[in-house]
């Protein structure tokens, strides 16, 4: 295709594009060495995949005005950040040019290549906030405009202890923070007990996945007052002013994996303005003034298998 002329020079080689109804171009794939001039330095976008762990990916993508959106870099560069140095194969940018997402390694998991082996080439990398400090290897970290870290994905087979407004507890997957470097929220290693409004609560997404280090479990308010929550082993009945009884609880659904074995589908809990709801329905919302818990704590099953029963309660669910 002829080249591309764009806010950071001239684009060649390009392999497969795609443009904006305008004709702006919107994504692109390169085959030949460019090198953009960006206010991060010169960088080189990806334009090979002569290796098991780096296939052919966008090279490039681009916001409606012309600014860089993303860039998937040829080889692994260091950018310095609020937090310090850090390595970089793949940068995503705000609209504005400041930094969103970094990227350590942006490798394309396979039979080839397997997470493993992208884990095995992770570094550590030294964390220093408020509520902890921790070497580990991390997936990704996003930050807001300002520069200041939002949040950090790590990689599954880490663990941090962090000085929660909780106590100390341990945390995995991934942790977020508000733009004054507070905890936001965490995702529990183990099951924990959580203070609450309603009372006591087992804190633990026993589906958690990491897929972003701002999607979590236990989030807090900035004050520290416990904002939401997963649990996945408590029953809590409800009884309003009218004496009217409903019950919360994890449900419990037929594994997509084995047939035979029963999945836990967790129970959420939000508390806002004296108020709590489950499943984040409007519909299941108290006044908590107005009401009674009680919450009971029922075993945490996993992969458990199926009786065949017409209903969950002979599983304690």
């Amino acid at each position: 295709m002829k080249e591309v002329t764009t806010k950071y020079g001239v684009l060649k080689g390009i392999y497969f594009i795609d443009q904006y109804p305008d004709g702006e171009i919107r994504d692109c794939t390169l085959n030949e060495l460019n090198e953009l001039k960006t206010l991060y330095g010169n960088l080189i976008p990806q334009f090979t995949d002569d290796s098991e762990r780096r296939k052919r990916s966008v090279s490039l993508s681009f916001y409606s005005n012309g600014n860089l959106k993303s860039i998937s870099l040829q080889n692994q560069i260091e950018l310095h950040t609020s937090i310090g140095t850090l390595p970089a194969e793949f940068i995503s940018f705000y609209e504005d040019g400041s930094i969103k997402r970094i990227l350590p390694l942006n490798g394309n998991l396979s039979g080839y290549w397997t997470e493993e082996d992208e884990y095995n080439l992770a570094k550590d990398f030294e964390l220093n906030f408020s509520f902890g400090k921790f070497t580990k290897k991390i997936i990704g970290i996003q930050f807001y405009e300002n520069g200041e870290p939002k949040n950090i994905t790590l990689w599954p087979q880490e663990r941090v202890i962090l000085q929660s407004p909780i106590g100390t507890a341990v945390g995995r997957i991934g942790i977020s923070l508000y733009p004054d470097g507070k905890l936001k929220s965490f995702e529990p290693y183990k099951p924990i007990s959580v203070d609450t409004s309603i009372g006591k609560v087992i804190a633990y997404d026993i589906n958690a996945i990491g897929v972003n280090g701002d999607i979590n479990s236990l989030k807090f308010y900035n004050d520290g007052e416990v904002k939401a929550l997963v649990t996945s082993n408590n029953k809590i009945e409800v009884t309003d002013k009218n004496n009217n009884k409903r019950v919360y609880k994890p449900d419990l659904k037929p594994s997509l994996l084995d047939e035979e074995s029963m999945d836990i589908i967790p129970l959420t809990i939000e508390f806002y303005q004296n108020k709590v709801r489950f499943n984040n329905s409007t519909e299941h919302e108290y006044d908590i003034d107005q009401c009674k818990f009680s919450i009971e704590t029922l075993p945490l099953q996993i992969g458990g298998a199926c009786s065949g029963c017409s209903t969950c309660s002979g599983c304690g669910i």
